[in-house]
């Protein structure tokens, strides 16, 4: 006679819950973190950016913009993460045009919101290098 298992299925349906729904969330960002070299790249940009501006104490409104833009190039990466794995999934590792265009699409996103970002950050950060030189 076979014991039974505590081991529980995958689940394949709807989350059922904040907390189900936030596990997941948090699974998917640490595997994220774990096995892309461009999340991890971007955090700590983010990270030097924030400690940056903590030392020359940007002002309230410059802090908003700051996190702002970080957390776009965060979400950015996040969906170009997602996109890439779903093309890879659908072709099943054969080539083809039009999952080339949409990957080079999803990069395309994360490129303008770091463009982006050191638009802002260049707008902020110009007269505090400014004051320091001057």
């Amino acid at each position: 006679m076979l014991m039974a298992s505590n081991v529980k299925p995958p689940q394949t349906g709807k989350n059922h819950n904040f907390w189900q729904s936030f596990k997941h969330a948090w699974t998917g960002l640490r595997f994220t973190f774990q096995h892309e070299q461009n999340f991890k790249f971007h955090v700590l940009i983010g990270l030097l950016v924030i400690i940056f501006s903590a030392v020359i104490q940007v002002n309230t409104t410059e802090w908003l913009w700051l996190i702002g833009v970080i957390f776009i190039v965060l979400i950015a990466e996040l969906w170009n993460t997602a996109v890439e794995y779903i093309v890879d999934l659908l072709v099943a590792k054969q080539y083809d045009p039009l999952a080339k265009h949409i990957k080079d699409v999803s990069a395309a996103i994360v490129l303008v919101a770091a463009a982006l970002a050191v638009i802002v950050g260049l707008i902020i950060f110009i007269p505090y290098f400014w004051q320091l030189l001057f």
